[in-house]
């Protein structure tokens, strides 16, 4: 295997994570974050049990926040880029 190929396989690995990852496994703690951040027109809401590949290009291309909500409505955390790029 040359390090080409193993540069791609990691980067696929990687993308394969986000995949099957939930956006309640990422996400920062309500309690932790800083709401100041927040106006509406830069959230964006998601249930706690959607794929974080059904969103993420909205946070990359739109520098939205994700506001984490549970099967009630409740919100429960929020996602930013920092969180995606942790991963």
């Amino acid at each position: 295997m040359n390090i080409f190929s193993a540069i791609f396989n990691i980067f696929q690995s990687k993308e394969n994570i986000f995949y099957n990852l939930e956006a309640s496994k990422i996400m920062i703690n309500e309690d932790n974050f800083n709401k100041k951040k927040l106006t509406l027109g830069n959230t964006f809401k998601v249930n706690e049990n959607i794929k974080i590949h059904s969103f993420k290009e909205k946070i990359i291309k739109d520098n939205l926040i994700i506001v984490v909500t549970n099967n009630k409505g409740k919100t429960i955390g929020y996602i930013t880029k920092n969180e995606l790029f942790k991963k």
